[in-house]
């Protein structure tokens, strides 16, 4: 988010328009070193992760992140069963999902089993960070009200 200026936002304005702590649950360590530094450059401050699905839940139960990007295809239990057991852990939890292949259908039901937004994980950075602060904005405005 650029100020009309051209200068980059000082880092507490952006901390405030942020998630500070996010997990994110992605096999590939490529993948999850790119999210971090997108979160970083955000204003996360406390980043863990998780490579598969039996460590992404007690993860989750441990840190209580504020956002988690899911993978959707994990090895063992796929996303889908992840996120519908961190929100049976926590209803309130706020997970956007990612993948390298979205069809409708998979979109269609991480969003019906509670995913506040999807990615495709060749989303330029860019766009990933505009998503993210939209989820993250439209959860901040829904708990002032």
């Amino acid at each position: 988010m650029l100020a009309k200026s051209g200068a980059m936002p000082n880092i507490e304005t952006m901390a405030k328009e942020f998630p500070q702590r996010v997990l994110i649950i992605d096999d590939e360590p490529h993948i999850r070193t790119y999210l971090r530094m997108i979160l970083t450059d955000a204003g996360a401050a406390d980043i863990k992760e998780a490579g598969d699905s039996a460590n992404a839940v007690l993860m989750y139960q441990h840190q209580e992140p504020e956002l988690v990007l899911l993978d959707f295809n994990l090895p063992g239990e796929d996303g889908l069963a992840v996120l519908e057991r961190i929100l049976a852990h926590d209803p309130d939890a706020r997970v956007v999902m990612m993948t390298a292949v979205a069809s409708r259908e998979m979109v269609e039901k991480c969003a019906a089993a509670g995913a506040l937004n999807y990615i495709r994980k060749d989303t330029p950075r860019a766009q990933i960070l505009e998503t993210l602060r939209s989820v993250w904005s439209e959860f901040s405005e829904g708990a002032e009200e």
